[in-house]
Formats: structure tokens, C-alpha cells, sequence
């Protein structure tokens, strides 16, 4: 199940951009597609809570040398394919908005560019820093030992801390416990205590607390469909989303799916990550190329199927080969000293 949450996330986002991209050459080219996808930008917070779920879920029993040398070993491959072509289309001059220097070129190479304020070379990076840094913090935690009880204080702190920083205005603890997307994290943490242990009182009042904190904060952005539909209607619509959200993860770990055959989503799952990576740039050259010959209405799924195979692409010609690869080169450094 969590393989087709990853790719509906994933789409939900690419529907999002390839619908507000001025590669169109229009400010709105799908005025009512448009209704639907602008709320494509959520999936990024579902991304997020399936995060919380499954790092957690990765993190438990093994060291921290063990978790982060699987998080590398399966995010860099894909991502150093992403820099090397993205930027060379960058550098080419395909993309006019922005031109990468090396210094930007050699830091998005690292992942590690916003901690150097350094400009993304990719406008989906962004959501890269927020999990390395969740991912640095589960990793001491590991060194101490993760348990059931742990979770429970560590999330707590986790809240607790978040409240301070937004009432004394501190961006050292806003900035060090990812305050965007910490409420889904910390949401999505609590649903696998409910999935691993059951369901409890205090798992519970914790998902509760991320749904509450997320959609205070969402709106207290005022989010396009509040211009779009009217207060009213918009703010209804924008909480329905996230609650829905926030309904099918309560759900996934209360078990209800499990009767279900999902192997055959495991290839979607597999593309989720690249299709995240490469969608934006790639689609933005090919509808700027081929709506002018093709029109708008056959030029957007031939550019879905297009950006669907080029993820495939990069999952088989890249992830497939390098990833066990770089699992074990790191595997045998953490063994260098024994």
C-alpha cells in the first residue's frame, strides 16, 4: 500500500507542476484540470508522512552506521543521475532561468546546499534537506537505542522544542527540526507505534497534534484555494485534503489494506523516486517543444507517459546496479576498524 501512496504522492505532484509551468506559455493552460491539480502540492506533506513512518519503521534495531549507510545507499544514486543530467541540460542552456555555476554544480552534488545557502538546482531538492535532516536525527537517535517509550519522549521533545522556537522566534530550533514538515514526520512516527504496538492513547493524541500544527500552518500560509474558491469553501477544501491525508496513513497502520495483494504496486513504488527527481525539467522542456506542434490536451499525457520513462530509465539503468553496490562499499567501511 505504502508503494501506491509513494507514486500517488508523486504524480499528484508532477500534476501540479506540469499544470502551473509557464513551458506553456499561458498563465493557466488547464483552467479547470487546474481546480484539481493545485492541490497536487499536498503530496509532498503525504511524501512526508510516509517518511516518518517508514524511517522510523527502517531505523528500528539497527546502528546508526547500518540506517545511514541503507538512507545513502538509497537516495545518492538516483539524485547523483539527477545533478549530472539536470545540470548539464542547465548548463546547455535549455533551461534559460538559470544558469548553475560550479560551485552550485559541485554543492547540489553533495545534497547538502541548503546548509550552504546555495541555490537547488532543482525546485524538488528542497524537500531533500528536510528529510536529511529527520533522517540525522533518527540516526542519533539509533545510537541511543530506539524503543517504544523513547519514541513517545523523543516525539514529545520534538513538539515541545518546535513551540519554543515559534514563540521566541528562534530560527536555530526552526531551522534544525525541519518546523515545515516536522508535523508529518512526527504524525507519521506515531502511526507506526499504532502499526508495530496498536493502537493507545498516546500515539494517537500525537497524530492528532501533527494534523492540528499542519493545517495551522498551511493555512496560516493562505494557500491558492483560498483566492481560488472563497474562504469558506477554500479552507474547507484545504483541510478535507490533508485530513484525507491524514485518514488513509491512519488507516494503512491500523492494518486495513493488508488484505490486499499489493506486489503489483511494487514497480510504481520503484519509480516514485526518480519520477520526483527528473519530472520537472524534463517535462518542462518537452511541453515547451511539443505543445506548440501537438496542442495542450495530447501534449500532457504524452509528457506523463514521457517523464513515467525516463524514471523507469534511471530506476533500471542507475538504481538497479548502483544501489547494492554502494550498500556494500559502505557496509565494508563500517567494518574497516574490526
Amino acid at each position: 500500500m505504502l508503494d501506491l501512496l509513494r507514486f500517488v504522492a508523486a504524480l499528484a505532484v508532477v500534476l501540479f507542476h506540469f499544470g502551473e509551468t509557464r513551458a506553456w506559455g499561458t498563465p493557466n493552460a488547464f483552467p479547470e484540470l487546474s481546480a484539481v491539480t493545485m492541490f497536487g502540492v499536498y503530496g509532498v506533506r503525504l511524501f512526508f508522512m510516509i517518511s516518518g513512518f517508514v524511517i522510523l519503521m527502517s531505523a528500528w534495531g539497527r546502528s546508526t552506521g547500518e540506517f545511514a549507510a541503507s538512507r545513502i545507499a538509497r537516495l545518492y544514486p538516483a539524485y547523483w543521475a539527477s545533478v549530472i543530467i539536470l545540470g548539464g541540460i542547465a548548463l546547455a542552456g535549455w533551461i534559460t532561468d538559470h544558469r548553475p555555476t560550479l560551485p552550485e554544480l559541485l554543492a547540489n552534488l553533495t545534497m547538502f546546499q541548503h546548509g550552504m545557502r546555495i541555490r537547488d538546482l532543482e525546485i524538488v531538492y528542497w524537500t531533500l534537506w528536510q528529510e536529511l535532516v529527520f533522517y540525522v536525527m533518527i540516526g542519533c537517535f539509533a545510537a541511543v537505542g530506539i524503543t517504544y517509550r523513547r519514541c513517545l519522549g523523543f516525539m514529545a521533545g520534538w513538539v515541545f522544542l518546535l513551540l519554543v522556537g515559534e514563540r521566541l522566534d528562534i530560527s536555530l530550533l526552526k531551522v534544525a527540526l525541519v518546523q515545515f514538515s516536522a508535523p508529518y514526520f512526527i504524525a507519521g512516527m506515531a502511526l507506526f507505534l499504532i502499526y508495530r504496538f496498536g493502537g493507545s492513547l498516546l500515539p494517537w493524541l500525537f497524530v492528532v497534534v501533527g494534523w492540528i500544527m499542519g493545517l495551522i500552518q498551511l493555512l496560516g500560509e493562505r494557500p491558492p484555494a483560498l483566492a481560488r474558491f472563497g474562504e469558506a469553501a477554500g479552507t474547507a477544501l484545504v483541510v478535507g485534503v490533508v485530513s484525507l491525508i491524514f485518514l488513509v496513513m491512519s488507516l494503512v497502520a491500523l492494518g486495513k489494506f493488508e488484505g490486499v495483494d499489493w506486489k503489483w504496486f511494487t514497480v510504481l513504488g520503484a519509480l516514485t523516486y526518480p519520477l520526483y527527481l527528473f519530472h520537472h525539467h524534463v517535462g518542462f522542456l518537452l511541453i515547451q517543444w511539443l505543445h506548440p506542434v501537438l496542442g495542450n490536451r495530447v501534449t500532457l499525457p504524452l509528457v506523463l507517459v514521457a517523464v513515467l520513462g525516463v524514471a523507469w530509465l534511471v530506476y533500471r539503468l542507475v538504481e538497479v546496479p548502483l544501489q547494492p553496490r554502494l550498500k556494500s562499499a559502505l557496509a565494508r567501511s563500517l567494518r574497516a576498524d574490526t
